[in-house]
């Protein structure tokens, strides 16, 4: 057995995934912004408690570490949305074990748990997009991971969709996550909606289910669902998948987004081949995809 843990932009979650991949217990904490603000300590803190527990209960082997950003050398570095330049998350557990620790970029992991378990199980060519805080991605071709030599490599959320456009945390200015990030949608539909800031994605769900066919409302969905749709030609123009796999917290709002996805990227009018459109899929792991994939071989 081994221990899954997934840092997300909002939420840390750890838990026990069997070799099959089953999730037999999990523990997840979203983040305040208070603890944002001590985040290293939080992480580090949140994890050794977590990861004591499991080791008592169960004959853990491995840990594994799903991490945005580029993780090096048993370190985490270049969490742009969460403000952290370099971590050493393996010094920090080895304080209390001696177990192998791996660590991989968050969208790798997610993208690997749903190639092997998931929505890309039966896809040899297959990309999958990570919308949550930011935009992550992953591209698998001949059911092998695409993975660069020099750098992590696909971040699909820094390509540039709009040249002069707005300014991402990265520093680049119209990247893909500054305008498809279901953190950048989320903030835009509460300010339109008048809702309290700390309003949670479920509950603006359901306020969108009665309310989403007004004026303002339904201009932002459909400004979104064209960006998106810009995103995605790009990623089927340069990778040609059969299908393209959508996570993060993108599949919580399946009945208020997908459906116009799939509608308005169907019109193929920027895709180069039209003939073959892939199938836009929604990742069946949720947010424990991260976890899963951490601690695939």
């Amino acid at each position: 057995m081994r221990i899954g843990i997934d840092l997300g932009g909002s939420h840390i979650a750890i838990g026990v995934v069997k070799e099959n991949g089953t999730l037999l217990e999990k523990k997840e904490v979203d983040l305040n912004q208070k603890e944002i603000d001590i985040l290293e300590q939080f992480i580090q803190e949140y994890m050794v408690k977590g990861i004591k527990e499991y080791i008592d209960t169960y004959p853990i082997d491995l840990i594994g570490i799903a991490s945005p950003g580029e993780p090096r050398e048993g370190k985490i570095t270049s969490l742009v949305n969460l403000g952290i330049q370099e971590l050493d998350i393996t010094q920090t557990i080895h304080k209390i074990c001696e177990l192998p620790v791996r660590i991989l970029n968050d969208a790798k992991c997610a993208a690997l748990a749903e190639k092997i378990y998931g929505a890309l199980k039966n896809e040899e060519d297959g990309a999958f997009l990570c919308l949550g805080t930011g935009i992550g991605g992953a591209v698998f071709m001949e059911n092998k991971l695409l993975t660069p030599k020099r750098h992590s490599g696909f971040e699909l959320g820094h390509m540039t969709i709009q040249k002069n456009g707005e300014l991402c945390k990265c520093g680049k200015q119209g990247c893909f996550e500054t305008y498809c990030s279901m953190k950048r949608l989320k903030d835009a539909l509460i300010k339109i909606l008048e809702l309290p800031e700390e309003t949670k994605a479920q509950e603006l769900y359901e306020i969108l289910k009665q309310r989403q066919s007004e004026e303002k409302v339904a201009q932002k969905i459909d400004n979104y669902i064209e960006d998106l749709v810009t995103g995605l030609s790009n990623i089927t123009n340069i990778f040609e998948p059969e299908a393209i796999c959508l996570g993060g917290s993108f599949v919580y709002f399946e009945n208020i987004l997908y459906d116009k996805l799939v509608e308005e990227f169907e019109k193929k009018e920027q895709l180069f081949n039209k003939e073959n459109c892939p199938k836009l899929k929604l990742a069946m792991l949720g947010n424990d995809a991260g976890m899963i994939g951490a601690t695939i071989n």
